[in-house]
């Protein structure tokens, strides 16, 4: 699976569950949707960019 595969999965299976949460709905102000900002977040935290990483533990999979 290449990154802009992986990427785009991620994102459909994000916007997904929002969209049928009826939470992705975007704000008159922002300029990006939901979805598109949880995806980001997850993306720096899998990578392990910023002050927030996150660790997976081979032991809980």
């Amino acid at each position: 699976m290449t990154t802009v595969d992986f990427i785009t999965d991620l994102f459909c299976c994000i916007d997904d569950k929002l969209t049928q949460t009826n939470t992705n709905q975007k704000h008159t102000q922002a300029k990006l949707y939901p979805s598109e900002g949880v995806t980001l977040a997850l993306l720096f935290a899998l990578k392990g960019v910023g002050t927030c990483v996150l660790s997976v533990d081979s032991k809980q999979l």
